[in-house]
C-alpha cells in the first residue's frame, strides 16, 4: 500500500501539534505556512514540547500544498482565515481527498445548506461562498478538537496533553473505509479519536463550552481554572450553557450533553489559557464570529433569547477594539 499523502494547512498551536504527532507515522507529511513561520520551519523544522519530551520534525514546507493530490488535508486555523487557505490546498483535493476543517465554533459548512435552519450564519462565516465553492460536501469530514495546545513563537508549539479528535462524514451517519482509516492514522500518532453519528451534535457541545469560557476569559482575563474557581463566574457560565443547549434542541438538534456534563468538562481543564484569551493577549483578531455571533444570529432567527450570551460579545467586542483593561 503507497504511503499516504497528508497535508496539515496551517502550523499554528493545534495545527503543529498534530504535524508534529503524525510526523511519527511513515507518511508523506507535508504542510503550507507562510511568513516567519514558514523560514522557521525550512531552516530549524518543526519543534513540538509535550508530556512526552522534545520532537523536531522536518515535513516539506511551502506556501502551498504538493502538485499532487492527497489523501487526507487537515485544515486547522481561525474561522476567518479558512478560506484563504482553502486556496492554498483545492489544487491538492481529489475526489477521494478527505479534507478536515479543524476550528473553533461553527463551521461554514453547517450553515451552507439553503433553507437550512442553521442558514442564518452563512454570511458570518463563508461570506463571498468561497469555501463552499471550493470544498464539496463529498470530501469533507466534520471535526471537533479538545485539545491544551499553544505557540510558543512560530515553529515551536506546546501541547499540555494529547488531543483529542471527534470525526464524522457530514452527510452520512456511518463512518466509511476511508474515515476509518483517518481515524486509524491519528491513533497510531497518539491523538485521541472517537468516531461520530451525529458530528453536528458533538460540534453544538463544543461550541457551547466554546461560548461559554472563551468571551469570558477575555473579560476576566483568566484561566479555565480559574474561572471555574468563582461562584460568580461559574454562575455566569452555566446560564451561557443553558442558552446555547436551548437553541441548539431549538435547531433540532436532540442528542446534546447537559448543561452538567459541559461544565464538569469545563472545570476539569485545569490552569488553561482559552484560545481567544490567547489571541486577545497577542493582540490578535478574535473569533468572535464562529464563536459566538453565528449563534446568536441562528437563535435570532429562530426566536430563541439569548440575552446573557448577547451581552458578553457585545462588550468583549468593545474591549478587543479598544484593547482596554476593564
Amino acid at each position: 500500500m503507497a504511503r499516504p499523502k497528508i497535508c496539515v494547512a496551517g502550523i499554528g498551536a493545534l495545527g503543529g501539534t498534530l504535524a508534529g504527532m503524525l510526523s511519527t507515522l511513515d507518511i508523506d507529511l507535508s504542510v503550507v505556512a507562510r511568513g516567519e513561520t514558514l523560514e522557521v520551519l525550512r531552516a530549524d523544522g518543526l519543534v513540538l514540547l509535550d508530556e512526552h519530551g522534545t520532537q523536531t520534525c522536518h515535513p516539506v514546507a511551502d506556501i502551498r500544498a504538493p502538485d499532487c493530490t492527497q489523501d487526507i488535508i487537515i485544515l486547522v486555523g481561525k474561522s476567518y482565515q479558512l478560506a484563504d487557505l482553502a486556496q492554498t490546498v483545492k489544487h491538492a483535493i481529489g475526489v477521494q481527498t478527505l479534507v478536515v476543517p479543524v476550528v473553533n465554533g461553527f463551521p461554514w459548512w453547517m450553515a451552507a445548506e439553503r433553507g437550512g435552519v442553521f442558514q442564518a450564519a452563512s454570511p458570518l462565516l463563508d461570506p463571498d461562498g468561497r469555501l463552499a465553492k471550493t470544498i464539496s460536501s463529498s470530501n469533507l469530514v466534520g471535526a471537533v478538537a479538545y485539545a491544551m495546545t499553544e505557540q510558543k513563537r512560530p515553529g515551536i508549539v506546546q501541547s499540555a496533553r494529547s488531543p483529542t479528535l471527534v470525526l464524522g462524514h457530514i452527510n452520512r451517519a456511518q463512518p466509511d473505509r476511508r474515515l476509518q482509516r483517518l481515524a486509524a492514522l491519528f491513533t497510531e500518532a497518539g491523538v485521541g479519536v472517537r468516531l461520530s453519528s451525529e458530528i453536528q451534535c458533538d460540534i453544538w457541545n463544543k461550541i457551547a463550552a466554546n461560548l461559554a469560557t472563551n468571551p469570558l476569559s477575555v473579560l476576566c482575563e483568566a484561566t479555565l481554572s480559574e474561572m471555574a474557581k468563582s461562584p460568580r463566574i461559574s454562575a455566569v457560565i452555566q446560564v451561557v450553557l443553558e442558552e446555547v443547549l436551548a437553541t441548539g434542541k431549538a435547531c433540532g438538534l436532540s442528542s446534546l450533553q447537559s448543561v452538567e456534563q459541559i461544565q464538569d468538562a469545563i472545570f476539569q481543564a485545569g490552569p488553561h489559557q482559552t484560545s481567544m484569551l490567547q489571541d486577545f493577549l497577542a493582540g490578535r483578531t478574535l473569533e468572535l464570529a464562529a464563536i459566538g455571533e453565528a449563534i446568536t444570529k441562528v437563535a435570532q432567527n429562530l426566536n430563541a433569547p439569548m440575552p446573557v450570551t448577547s451581552a458578553i460579545l457585545k462588550i468583549v467586542e468593545f474591549k478587543a477594539v479598544h484593547r482596554i483593561q476593564i
